[in-house]
């Protein structure tokens, strides 16, 4: 006859301060871990998913629980950061961008409803960096926001090189 593995003890229920559940998740083994995720996540723990991996799920699981889960926004940035991308920039108002150009210097200051330049108020800074260069740009790289699209250089054949005589 099996051994049925303790179930996780009535420390994990949702009255306990989250740290004393979290505890109790990281002591718990994996036999004792499979039955709390079933019950969280109303389907059983894949039989390929590690010990560390299911207390690791339990755990996040019960802190949004408790917590709440991220802001919509805020989950979108930390996807972003895991596949490697840069962080998006948040401006703050107040904050005044210069960049020059054809030799004029142009100052956009950060206002609450958009960016004011040359005393009109802006939506975008695309619109802005349009009317100073009379072309479409992408309006936080004109101002140095983001940095410059990467371009694939052609494959170069190895040239030889030859002197005059």
């Amino acid at each position: 006859m099996a051994v049925r593995p303790d179930p996780i003890p009535a420390a994990s229920a949702a009255g306990t301060p989250l740290d004393e559940a979290l505890a109790v998740v990281a002591a718990a083994s994996l036999d004792q871990l499979r039955p709390r995720f079933r019950t969280l996540f109303r389907v059983p723990a894949p039989d390929y998913l590690s010990r560390d991996m299911v207390a690791r799920l339990i755990a996040h699981r019960l802190q949004e629980q408790r917590l709440g889960k991220l802001d919509r926004s805020l989950a979108e940035q930390v996807d972003r950061l895991g596949r490697g991308q840069e962080p998006r920039r948040r401006l703050k108002a107040g904050t005044v961008l210069v960049r020059e150009h054809d030799g004029a210097m142009h100052e956009v200051v950060v206002v609450p409803n958009g960016f004011l330049w040359n005393g009109t108020t802006f939506a975008s800074l695309s619109t802005i960096a349009k009317q100073i260069t009379g072309t479409s740009w992408n309006g936080p790289r004109f101002f140095g926001l983001r940095p410059k699209a990467k371009r694939q250089s052609p494959p170069t054949a190895d040239a030889e090189v030859v002197a005059d005589a």
